[in-house]
């Protein structure tokens, strides 16, 4: 029975019509075969033309290493024909098939001529496997003359393996030869795929207990009669053994339960019937966890050093950057990147809170802060006013020394330096330092930054909104100012009320005695007298 896969036919341009059919027959008789015939055989053997009696000879080196005879004058200019290689597969049972090479010559039989050689040459191994094939002399001369076909399945080959097949008479005339090249089905090939045991790598199915770290795997559709190995790896070009795996043997359960410590993308379950150059199966539950990549970064507090290592095969750049105080985003330190190809070193780094770790790959950005939970600040800066002066203050527990720059904010998140301010060096406990900001500095919209210079990588600490309080100190005093002026100005203004109301009052209240003047004659001086002393008094 043959089976044919399925192959890519060679193509060819034809740009004048006349002649198409024989350029296309040229092609499929080319040197290379096209299409391939899987064939399922009991055994392999030698088989003649019908009537032509022949016999072989196995070997596992060519013969005919030695130099070559030039051929005699009757020998016709085209003995062999054609040489075409197939496929194919012999199998014991089910599953159970190894790979075999046919070799189909034709030759123009002559009397100068004894026999053929036939070698396969594996381009992996460089290994000769050579049959001699004899001819029989009786019966002989009556197919001189005529084509012959020689047939021989018996070279072992490898899957997708490539390998040169050569065709030379015996004895072997000069330039007398065929040479073919034939690559060998892969195991995704339907025939070869279901029918070799190396191909079969059997069926993975998984469940997660994250809770106790485990992976319940299960195994069907391998190959029977044979043990199965099931491990976890980490997939890099190859999947990197952790030693954590088991052999499901053929009377076994086909369920095993593996213990993991990380949950990785690139964390796999690998499993493969226990024969040589077995095909492999793999599965990765936790590969949309990329995510879990950036954890595990590491500090040594002695050396001051934070390392990270890549756990999975993923391009990534990393640099270190320092939180803003609203937590909204993380501004990249200058020099601290890296394009990583395994792991990263930082020498000389502040354990501060704020500052993180930024690593960026093609899907995305994310920020990790190692020192945020759990960590004191080594030091913290605050600023307050004195005297109309800006007032800072650094609290450090251990030696250090410090600077501050003054920016102009330009941006949200970008301020650029404008000029450094001196402080005194050598700072432990507590140290404070006034400045004075001039008018130009006040009229730009200034932050002022602190950092530690006696390591290589520190946050800046950053104080904006500077010019704000410049403008109300200097309203402040301006008001105090004035505030004199403003209460005496009220103080005359109540003053000048009161006067006039009590004149008022006073008018309004006298006004009966000066009716007594005008309507009493007699009383008139009197009366005059009177409201005279009463205004006198």
């Amino acid at each position: 029975m043959i089976r044919i896969l399925i192959c890519k036919a060679a193509k060819g341009k034809m740009r004048r019509k006349s002649g198409c059919l024989s350029s296309l027959l040229f092609i499929l008789s080319s040197s290379i075969s096209c299409c391939l015939a899987v064939e399922n055989n009991t055994k392999c053997g030698l088989r003649c033309s019908q009537g032509l009696q022949c016999k072989s000879k196995n070997l596992t080196f060519s013969e005919q290493h030695s130099s070559c005879r030039q051929p005699p004058l009757s020998l016709p200019s085209k003995v062999l024909e054609d040489l075409k290689i197939l496929t194919v597969l012999k199998c014991i049972k089910e599953q159970q098939c190894s790979i075999h090479l046919k070799a189909k010559g034709t030759l123009i039989l002559d009397e100068h001529i004894r026999g053929v050689e036939i070698c396969s040459i594996s381009m992996k191994t460089l290994q000769y496997q050579c049959a001699v094939v004899k001819f029989n002399k009786h019966g002989y001369k009556k197919f001189t003359g005529h084509p012959v076909q020689i047939e021989y399945d018996c070279f072992t080959a490898e899957v997708s393996e490539y390998v040169y097949v050569t065709l030379k008479t015996i004895p072997y005339y000069c330039d007398v030869f065929i040479k073919r090249e034939h690559r060998v089905g892969d195991c995704n090939e339907k025939d070869i795929g279901k029918s070799v045991s190396t191909c079969i790598a059997g069926k993975l199915d998984y469940i997660i207990d994250k809770k106790q770290k485990t992976l319940s795997v299960q195994v069907s559709n391998f190959v029977e009669d044979h043990a199965y190995h099931v491990r976890l790896c980490h997939k890099w070009f190859t999947c990197e053994d952790l030693g954590i795996g088991a052999l499901i043997k053929v009377q076994d359960s086909k369920e095993v339960t593996l213990p993991y410590s990380r949950i990785l993308p690139c964390l796999c379950i690998e499993g493969w019937s226990a024969l040589p150059d077995a095909r492999r199966a793999q599965l990765c539950p936790f590969k949309n966890y990329t995510s879990e990549l950036w954890n595990g970064i590491m500090y040594d507090h002695v050396s001051q050093e934070l390392a990270w290592e890549l756990a999975c095969p993923v391009e990534v750049s990393v640099n270190l950057c320092w939180m803003t105080e609203s937590s909204d985003h993380c501004i990249d330190l200058q020099n601290s990147f890296h394009k990583v190809q395994h792991k990263v070193r930082y020498s000389r780094v502040d354990p501060h809170p704020r500052l993180c770790v930024k690593f960026t790959t093609n899907e995305g950005v994310w920020v990790r802060c190692p020192f945020a939970f759990g960590y004191l600040p080594v030091w913290i800066m605050s600023t307050d006013e004195q005297f109309g002066k800006l007032k800072f203050t650094f609290k450090t527990l251990d030696k250090a020394e410090f600077k501050l720059a003054l920016c102009n904010r330009t941006a949200p998140h970008e301020c650029d330096r404008l000029k450094e301010l001196q402080v005194t060096a050598n700072t432990m406990g507590v140290y404070s330092q006034v400045f004075n900001l001039s008018q130009e500095d006040c009229e730009r919209d200034v932050c002022i930054q602190g950092w530690r210079t006696d390591i290589e990588y520190s946050v800046r600490i950053q104080f904006c909104d500077i010019v704000c309080i410049a403008e109300l100190r200097a309203t402040s005093t301006s008001s105090q100012n004035i505030q004199p002026i403003t209460v005496s100005v009220i103080l005359v203004i109540l003053l000048t009320v009161i006067l006039v109301a009590g004149y008022i009052f006073c008018r309004d209240f006298h006004h009966p005695y000066r009716k007594v003047f005008v309507h009493s004659n007699q009383s008139s001086k009197r009366t005059s007298v009177d409201i005279q002393g009463a205004f006198s008094l």
